[in-house]
């Protein structure tokens, strides 16, 4: 899961099949251009953003989106967190992992944990990353950079979309 914070607020969780995640990462790392150590969509140029798009569009993958405009950072994220972590465990989702800012952890982790407690729920499981360590938080920072861009980088990011849950 990562999030763009412009024009709204806007989560973006990509969900992969578990068996499928290490062959997913491994296609994402060769993606990165000699000497990158990530993909960072707000710092690719257009014509990598519409190739990267292509190349994510190919990966057994999908996106849920969750926007909220209108409602300061801290509630906006709270109230995606909330709508995820709820999606998650209807699906049975294993894992929820978070690109990790270190000054939102402690408040994700209360926000998660309040949540699967009042669904009476063991799973998912949920923990922070930096994004260098799980390629798939890439696919989530693209949709969300696309969401917020809307127009063209929308429709292009549409094929990985799952769906848009927009609380507010």
């Amino acid at each position: 899961m990562d999030e763009s914070k412009a024009k709204g607020y806007y989560v973006a969780a990509t969900a992969v099949v578990p068996g499928e995640i290490t062959a997913i990462n491994k296609a994402l790392r060769q993606l990165t251009r000699a000497g990158q150590d990530r993909i960072h969509f707000k710092k690719e140029s257009d014509s990598s953003r519409r190739k990267l798009l292509s190349q994510f569009c190919t990966l057994e993958l999908s996106v849920a989106v969750y926007a909220t405009r209108g409602l300061p950072d801290k509630e906006a994220r709270e109230r995606c967190l909330i709508a995820l972590a709820t999606d998650a465990a209807e699906a049975e989702v294993d894992l929820l992992m978070l690109e990790r800012d270190e000054s939102l952890v402690k408040a994700d982790k209360r926000i998660l944990r309040e949540t699967l407690i009042r669904l009476d729920c063991r799973t998912p499981r949920y923990d922070h990353a930096v994004p260098t360590a799980h390629p798939v938080l890439w696919v989530s920072d693209a949709v969300a950079w696309c969401y917020q861009a809307g127009g063209d980088w929308w429709r292009r990011a549409q094929p990985l979309v799952a769906g848009v849950r927009r609380l507010s």
